[in-house]
């Protein structure tokens, strides 16, 4: 975190607002946040926004200089008295140990990979593409409603799309995804529109859920399996089939005993979904997901 502050004679040059009311605060989503401070009005956000838009003349040289030297792995954000910039801090969010192999986990299933950022472009190109993620589809500078119709035009396009976020920015793309996945220790908003929370906050565990989901409905699929034919055979034997031809008839105690071991048997196979949960929170980070299939799905 660097931080680079303008001279103070361009801030102390702005007539202070005085019936601005102490301690309003305002927040706009994807922008930034401004506040009444002393008779003044406080902005910090995107440089659109803490000057109204009217960005020419408001920043003083040597913020210029800074924001234009800025990494463009970090973002810039700027703090504004009265709507001329007065400092800016710049700022580089941390990748998660664990962000690529899940990236890499994910196009290995055949999954496509889409990174929507608030951030600039130059920084979302920049984390993108050391996560694995092609260029074309990196997408920065999208604002909350943007990624909503980002989410809603890959739909269009005939993908199933899954969302994962966990800020307040990323509600309304998580309500218009086909299957929404919140972090844990995000916001209330992005928790009650998600399909799926998740106990952690690592990337993987988005991974790891899909990998349960698909083996959840292969386990319905085999128990369907099982139930349908166990009855096929089962009921007519029961209701006397082979009675004619060999004699044999089931007591009513020695069929509903048969019935209540295909119930266990479904039971017991739907307990095996513990040791897929088992094996994916043992198997290390680099070897998650070697033996999947790649499919037509799309994330």
């Amino acid at each position: 975190l660097a931080v680079v502050a303008a001279a103070g004679a361009s801030a102390s040059a702005v007539a202070k607002i005085p019936d601005a009311d102490d301690g309003s605060f305002r927040q706009e989503p994807g922008a930034g946040a401004v506040a009444a401070v002393r008779g003044r009005t406080v902005a910090v956000g995107t440089l659109a926004f803490v000057t109204g838009g009217k960005n020419e003349g408001a920043v003083p040289p040597e913020v210029a200089e800074v924001a234009s030297a800025s990494n463009p792995g970090r973002t810039p954000v700027f703090v504004a008295f009265d709507g001329i910039v007065a400092g800016v801090l710049e700022m580089e969010d941390e990748v998660r140990a664990d962000a690529a192999s899940a990236v890499a986990r994910l196009q290995r299933r055949g999954l496509r990979t889409v990174l929507l950022s608030g951030d600039r472009q130059e920084t979302a190109e920049s984390v993108g593409m050391s996560l694995g993620i092609a260029r074309e589809d990196i997408y920065g500078d999208v604002r909350p409603e943007g990624k909503a119709q980002l989410v809603e035009k890959l739909q269009k396009g005939g993908a199933t799309v899954a969302m994962v976020g966990d800020g307040i920015n990323d509600a309304a793309a998580l309500a218009q995804a086909d299957v929404g996945v919140a972090m844990a220790g995000g916001v209330g908003a992005a928790s009650e529109v998600a399909s799926i929370v998740l106990l952690g906050d690592s990337p993987s565990q988005v991974v790891d859920s899909i990998e349960l989901s698909k083996a959840t409905f292969a386990k319905i699929k085999q128990n369907l399996a099982w139930a349908f034919a166990y009855n096929a055979v089962g009921i007519p034997i029961a209701a006397g089939a082979l009675l004619p031809f060999t004699g044999l008839a089931l007591t009513p105690s020695v069929a509903g005993g048969l019935m209540g071991f295909s119930s266990i048997g479904v039971m017991a196979n739907s307990l095996l979904l513990q040791l897929t949960g088992k094996k994916l929170s043992k198997m290390p980070e680099s070897t998650k997901g070697e033996d999947d299939e790649g499919g037509d799905e799309n994330v």
